[in-house]
C-alpha cells in the first residue's frame, strides 16, 4: 500500500517512527508537515500523527480527513491525542484510533487494512461501529532494544524546535506522576531506555536528512539508563559523533540531579537545562502533584550554578485552584533564583491527564482561565502577563522592559492563553459542561 503520514507543523520523532514502521513492513510512505491533498490522490491509506489537542480542532486537517473518506481511503489517527480515543472519533468519526507506540500497535493494523480483515481482531486501536466505540485496548509496549524504523525526510535539517532540529527519544516513560503531563499516562512510569550503539545508529540515519542539533527527549532525560553513568556515556558519544554545541538535555527534574549527571551536561552538550520549576507555591506543587518542593528547586538551582550549567524554569500559571498568594510565591521565587531564562505558560488541559479531568468537573469560577481578566481575557492571562514582566527584571541578565519587549510578551501569551481557552472549552463541551 502507499501511505502518506502528516505531521502538522513539524516532523516529531514519533511521526518519523511511524512513517518508518510503515516502510519497514512494505508500504511505499510519504511525510509531510502539512495536510497536501496531492499527496493523498497517490496513497491508499492517510494517517495523521497529532501530537496536540488543537489538532482535533483545525479545520485543514479535518479537511483532508473528510477528503480520504470521500475517496474511500481508510484514515488513521495516532500519536499522543490517542490518549483519549472518544475525542479523536468525535472529530473524525470514520477514523481508526491508533493507540500507544507505533512500532507494535501499526503493523497488525496496517495488515488488517491490506487483507480487508476484522479490525475487532486488531490490538490496539478505537473506532466507530453503529455509533458505539469498539476499543480493542492497548498494544504493548514497543522493544527498545535496538534502534527504531526512522523515515527521514530531506527537509529535516530546516526545522527549528526549541533550537533542535530533532527531539530523538532516548528512553520512554518517566517516574513523575505530574497532574499536567501525559508522558507517564502514554508510556508509563517505568522507565525503557535504548542501548547506546542504537541511540547513536538512529541519530547517523537522522544526520542524513540534514539534522544537525540534536536534543533529548522520552521523558526527563536524567531517568536515561540503570545508573548515571549510562546517562554520562551517552552524552559523551553524542557529542563525540555531533560536537557538544549540536546536543542538549534539557528538560529536568530538581529531584533527579547530581553533581555527577550537572558535570556531564556541562561538559557534553550547550550547557543548559530546563527545569520544570512551575510554581513557588508549594500548595500548588502539592496539587500538581509535581513531586518536588521549592527547597528543592532552590537546591538544584543553586547546584547547577555551582557546577557551571545555565538554567532556563518553565512555569505554570492558572491551574485550578490557584491564588494570588501563590501567584506572589511564584514571583518572590523568581526574584530569589535570578534565572538565565524564563518560560511561562498557561496551564494547558491534556487529555487523559489528570488537569484535562478536572476541567470537566470544577465549575467555571473555579478554572483561572475560564474567569475574566482585566488586561486580558482570562484571569489566568493576566496572571501570566504579571510573572512574564516580573521575570524579565528578574533574569540573570535583566531585560529592559521597553515597548517592543512589552508588546512581544503580550502577545505571545496572548496567543498560549487563546489556545488554552480553546481547549478548555472544547473538552467541557465534549463533556456536556455548561457551568
Amino acid at each position: 500500500m502507499k501511505v502518506l503520514v502528516i505531521s502538522p507543523e513539524y516532523y516529531t520523532y514519533g511521526a518519523i517512527v511511524v512513517a518508518g514502521v510503515c516502510e519497514e513492513h512494505g508500504h511505499s510512505t510519504i511525510l509531510r508537515r502539512s495536510p497536501d491533498p496531492e499527496a493523498l490522490k497517490r496513497a491508499d491509506v492517510l494517517i495523521l500523527s497529532l501530537h496536540t489537542t488543537l489538532h482535533l480542532l483545525d479545520e485543514d486537517i479535518l479537511e483532508i480527513a473528510r477528503q480520504a473518506h470521500e475517496f474511500g481511503k481508510p484514515v488513521i489517527v495516532g500519536g499522543p491525542v490517542s490518549q483519549v480515543p472518544e475525542l479523536v472519533l468525535e472529530r473524525f468519526p470514520n477514523a481508526i484510533v491508533a493507540k500507544g507506540e507505533a512500532e507494535t500497535g501499526l503493523p497488525p493494523l496496517l495488515q488488517t487494512l491490506e487483507d480487508e480483515g476484522d479490525f475487532e481482531d486488531v490490538e490496539g486501536i478505537a473506532l466507530l461501529r453503529d455509533g458505539e466505540i469498539v476499543d480493542t485496548g492497548w498494544p504493548p509496549p514497543a522493544d527498545l532494544d535496538g534502534p527504531s524504523p526512522l523515515k527521514v525526510p530531506r527537509d529535516l535539517g530546516r526545522q527549528d524546535v526549541r533550537g533542535a532540529n530533532v527531539y530523538i527519544e532516548t528512553h520512554r516513560g518517566c517516574p513523575g506522576a505530574c497532574t499536567f503531563c501525559q508522558v507517564p499516562e502514554f508510556f508509563g512510569r517505568r522507565v525503557r531506555w535504548k542501548p547506546v550503539e542504537a541511540v547513536l545508529e538512529e541519530v547517523r540515519e537522522l544526520t542524513r536528512g540534514g539534522a544537525r542539533r540534536f536534543a533529548i527527549s522520552g521523558g526527563t532525560v536524567t531517568t536515561y539508563g540503570d545508573d548515571e553513568e549510562d546517562f554520562v556515556e551517552l552524552l559523551k558519544r553524542l557529542a563525540d559523533l555531533l560536537g557538544r554545541e549540536n546536543v542538549s538535555a534539557p528538560d529536568v527534574r530538581a529531584d533527579l540531579l547530581n553533581e555527577r549527571l550537572l558535570e556531564a551536561i556541562r561538559d557534553y552538550t550547550i550547557g543548559w537545562i530546563f527545569l520544570g520549576i512551575e510554581s513557588g507555591s508549594d500548595r500548588i506543587l502539592r496539587a500538581m502533584r509535581k513531586g518536588i518542593t521549592v527547597d528543592d528547586v532552590c537546591e538544584a538551582v543553586e547546584l547547577a550554578r555551582t557546577v557551571g550549567v545555565r538554567v532556563a524554569g518553565s512555569f505554570i500559571v492558572g491551574y485550578p485552584g490557584e491564588t494570588e498568594d501563590d501567584l506572589e510565591a511564584t514571583e518572590e521565587l523568581l526574584t530569589e533564583l535570578n534565572l538565565d531564562d524564563v518560560f511561562i505558560n498557561l496551564a494547558e488541559p491534556i487529555p487523559g491527564t489528570e488537569l484535562g479531568r478536572l476541567v470537566t468537573e470544577l465549575p467555571e469560577e473555579e478554572i483561572p482561565v475560564l474567569r475574566p481578566g482585566e488586561q486580558l481575557e482570562t484571569e489566568a492571562g493576566d496572571r501570566a502577563l504579571q510573572l512574564q514582566l516580573t521575570a524579565f527584571t528578574t533574569l540573570s541578565r535583566p531585560v529592559p522592559l521597553t515597548d517592543d519587549v512589552f508588546h512581544e510578551a503580550l502577545h505571545n501569551i496572548r496567543e498560549d492563553e487563546r489556545k488554552v481557552l480553546r481547549i478548555t472549552r472544547f473538552l467541557r463541551g465534549a463533556q456536556g459542561c455548561t457551568g
